[in-house]
């Protein structure tokens, strides 16, 4: 069939006029807000106050879906995979949106499978070692590391997770070398770190808060932008030793790609509302995640930095978990 110039032209005006009519009847069934953890966890937990605020403002049904395995991959390939008419959002991770790019050899979907929707907060990691290693600052802990290469061991939640490539990150830009023990999981990382099996590890403040508190590890600086509420009086790294570290694992909500902007445009608009309101502030600030908030543009251009900085730290290090 051939098409004249006016008819292709009034094509491409109807494609705006389209996105701003599904919008319009959108939503017209259930939202399901896919969670690709168990239930419990922060990615969890941010998940249902995604849709309990989205039901509210929408008057529609919410619903959580949780969708484990694989780190995460089974639930985004779900949403990548999903029919995109704003009725299936995934609630993601620096993991599952970025890393696991670098991890997993072969996955069945793209980093740009996913339309980036909103970063919704982040959460701090601290670096922190056994107390009986004698070191009270970062400072002398890069100080110790240099006069002793390779001797420390550091721990982490799993080959690739944040707590792994925190620390690859550190050693890299401190010019210092230790070796890497990875756990399956934070729990029995955490109980090696009192113990002394390892020596020190970079990871979630909410898993190592209560430890910290109990003086049972000892916390040297927080990555994230700025000091942590909960730990107030521990500097950031940023202000100590390395100015521009910043390692804040961030949870942020997407949609299959080729999800009417329109739409994508709704549900941000929605949730950068969700993160004024005081209750979801103070339970946020309960498990130490910090609203962000911004645009779906933000979104992008944070996973766009991510992705060069994982694709760089990935030729210096084997983050490949199979």
């Amino acid at each position: 069939m051939n098409f004249t110039r006016r008819q292709i032209a009034a094509a491409g005006l109807a494609l705006p006029f389209a996105g701003l009519a599904a919008a319009q009847e959108w939503p017209d069934q259930t939202i399901k807000v896919m969670v690709p953890f168990p239930p419990g966890g922060s990615t969890d937990i941010i998940g249902r106050m995604v849709a309990e605020h989205l039901q509210k403002q929408l008057g529609k049904s919410v619903i959580v879906e949780n969708l484990p395995g694989a780190t995460g991959t089974i639930g985004v390939g779900a949403v990548a995979r999903a029919k995109p008419d704003g009725h299936t959002l995934l609630v993601g991770s620096v993991g599952t949106m970025v890393t696991n790019h670098f991890a997993y050899e072969k996955l069945p979907f793209t980093i740009d499978a996913i339309a980036p929707v909103i970063n919704l907060a982040d959460t701090p990691n601290v670096l922190m070692v056994r107390p009986s290693l004698g070191v009270n600052t970062a400072a002398e802990l890069v100080a110790y590391m240099k006069a002793n290469p390779g001797k420390l061991q550091h721990g982490s939640s799993g080959v690739a997770s944040s707590s792994h490539v925190s620390c690859e990150m550190f050693k890299l830009r401190t010019g210092t070398s230790a070796v890497h023990i990875p756990y399956k999981g934070g729990t029995p990382m955490l109980s090696d770190l009192v113990g002394g099996t390892i020596d020190f590890s970079i990871d979630q403040i909410s898993s190592s808060l209560k430890l910290i508190q109990a003086g049972r590890i000892k916390a040297l600086a927080v990555t994230s932008r700025t000091r942590s509420s909960q730990l107030p009086d521990v500097p950031t790294l940023a202000e100590t030793i390395l100015p521009d570290f910043v390692m804040a694992p961030w949870f942020c909500v997407g949609a299959p790609a080729g999800t009417p902007r329109a739409i994508i445009q709704r549900v941000n608009t929605a949730l950068n509302a969700m993160l004024t309101d005081k209750a979801v502030r103070e339970k946020l600030d309960g498990y130490g995640i910090v609203p962000v908030g911004g645009t779906p543009d933000d979104l992008g251009a944070l996973i766009r930095r991510e992705a060069a900085a994982m694709r760089e730290l990935s030729t210096k290090v084997n983050l490949r978990t199979v």
